[in-house]
């Protein structure tokens, strides 16, 4: 990392540390960090829909280690499960491999009782998400850590393109003006440039595998009154992913986004895009549906919810569904 010195049109090297020359620990600092700081570290890894359950939360009686960190995502209903480590740890993987098994068996109700068990204190949106959704029993792992041994990114990559896992790595980096310290947060695995690739991969995996789930089944667990013509419009372009309510960029490279996809919640439609400029999409979703909408940011694009039925109908208009 280096500061621009735009006088001198210099670049001079920021001084690079680690946590544990810092006296920085794991849980009561890194930890720490990432738990109050949320609501915008979320974004810098890839979920910016998720809402954090909470931390050292102990999946089973029967082990003393506990999840470093719970997430469960508003779009699909599912577990992420996030692993810390100071500097590296070969066996971070498979530790976090053991607590992903561990909790995909959960329903909501079991969920709870877990996280009353661990005195866990949820905020009224994660109560209520967790309460009226049934979880999908897809869990993500997400690694975070200062480096890696070569095997733990081989072995995810495995795991993620021969298994359809989905597990994304990310390495944290120290920095240091003065008394100041920096930190960096970088994708390690998949790289950035190839998470499209392997998500298609990882997901005909999943396809694969799975039993299926129709709309027709979707549909009553909706409650909103434009919750079918919603699917069915959408259906004429596609057939999309019923077990994950979605239909995956409904559009491509369309008025400037990469891709709109559609995510039907329980109560609201989510809609997820990419885009390159953020501002200028805000904007653009602004003036079609009113500053009332509440956008929301991540890594590649933004994505905001509507619940009422004048929204909808601006939705189709917009995306002509009809």
């Amino acid at each position: 990392m280096y500061k621009i010195d735009l006088k001198k049109k210099e670049l001079n090297k920021i001084e690079s540390t680690i946590l544990r020359d810092e006296n920085l620990l794991e849980r009561n600092d890194l930890q720490q960090f990432i738990f109050n700081s949320w609501e915008t570290f979320k974004n810098d890894i890839g979920l910016p829909t998720c809402i954090l359950i909470g931390q050292e939360i102990k999946p089973h009686d029967t082990i003393q280690d506990s999840i470093d960190l719970l997430a469960i995502d508003q779009n699909d209903s599912s577990l992420i499960v996030i692993e810390l480590k100071r500097d590296k740890n070969k066996y971070q993987l498979l530790q976090s491999l053991n607590y992903a098994a561990m909790v995909a068996s959960w329903d909501s109700e079991k969920l709870v009782n877990i996280l009353e068990k661990n005195k866990t204190i949820l905020s009224a949106e994660a109560l209520e998400l967790i309460k009226e959704n049934e979880l999908s029993g897809d869990i993500r792992v997400i690694l975070i850590a200062e480096n890696y041994d070569p095997e733990v990114i081989i072995t995810s990559n495995w795991l993620s393109t021969q298994y359809g896992l989905n597990i994304t790595a990310f390495s944290v980096g120290l920095h240091k003006i003065g008394t100041e310290l920096l930190l960096e947060v970088d994708q390690k695995y998949p790289l950035p440039e190839l998470s499209e690739a392997y998500e298609t991969r990882r997901k005909k995996k999943i396809e694969d595998g799975t039993s299926e789930i129709t709309w027709e089944e979707i549909i009553p667990k909706l409650n909103y009154e434009f919750a079918k013509k919603g699917i069915e419009l959408c259906k004429k372009i596609k057939q999309g992913d019923p077990k994950r309510r979605r239909f995956g960029d409904i559009r491509k490279n369309y008025e400037g986004f990469n891709w709109i996809s559609l995510n039907f919640r329980e109560k609201y439609i989510n809609i997820y895009t990419g885009c390159d400029d953020k501002q200028i999409s805000s904007d653009k979703i602004n003036e079609i549906f009113g500053s009332h909408i509440l956008i929301s940011e991540w890594r590649d694009g933004i994505s905001f919810s509507i619940s009422e039925k004048n929204d909808f109908n601006k939705l189709v208009e917009w995306l002509k569904l009809e």
